[in-house]
């Protein structure tokens, strides 16, 4: 059996890139592909899902984290993601009023780094060797071994409040407080969500055979 091959540590990753290597930040998106699609099927509305596809949100926000990449201060080895779900967050908003405001650009135009980075060493490195496209990718592979793929589906079931809540507490790790200014309720109010969703999620995952009580 083939060893998978290490690429080392994530703040190995980042001091890689700060050096000016391009294949160093393919490495590191595609490390946390699985829960940044995760993270982006989550916030996506389901009229927004109606409309455009996970994957086209995630190249915008490929393009962006590496355009703004000399912005990122690494602290601890969930640093990068939870930078990376500001860029989410937003990204998806431009994405809601492009369909449902009216915005004058196209959010999802594919655009190659070269075009958007110009007069950066970016010469032959391409959006589309790091976001999959129709076959399956190294992450997306992970994504099905480490459980991703059960998870989404399971989420995909729940209630978009139920989905809402868990991204927010449990994915982004946002306190109960975050999280109600978001939702619009008070820290109570988001518990009792909380638990209510999970115990969902649990039934669901359950029935689904990924796990069970014993």
């Amino acid at each position: 059996m083939a060893k998978k091959k290490d690429h080392g540590t994530t703040q190995q990753l980042v001091l890689r890139i700060q050096d000016g290597d391009s294949e160093a930040f393919d490495l590191l998106f595609q490390r946390y592909y699985p829960r940044i699609k995760l993270l982006v099927r989550m916030q996506m509305l389901d009229k927004l899902k109606a409309q455009v596809e996970a994957d086209d949100i995630i190249q915008e926000i490929y393009i962006e984290v590496y355009k703004n990449f000399h912005k990122f201060e690494y602290s601890d080895p969930d640093s990068f993601f939870k930078w990376v779900t500001t860029v989410i967050g937003w990204k998806i908003k431009d994405f809601d009023k492009y369909f449902f405001k009216t915005a004058k650009r196209q959010p999802h135009e594919t655009v190659s780094l070269q075009q958007k980075a110009k007069g950066s060493d970016t010469q032959g490195f391409e959006l589309g060797d790091a976001v999959p496209s129709g076959q399956e990718t190294p992450s997306q592979i992970v994504m099905q071994k480490e459980g991703y793929q059960l998870l989404n589906e399971a989420m995909e079931r729940l209630p978009e409040n139920f989905r809402q809540v868990i991204t927010f507490r449990q994915i982004m790790k946002l306190s109960a407080a975050e999280t109600g200014e978001r939702m619009g309720m008070n820290s109570n109010a988001v518990n009792v969500l909380f638990h209510r969703a999970q115990r969902k999620l649990h039934s669901i995952l359950k029935g689904m055979a990924w796990f069970s009580d014993g």
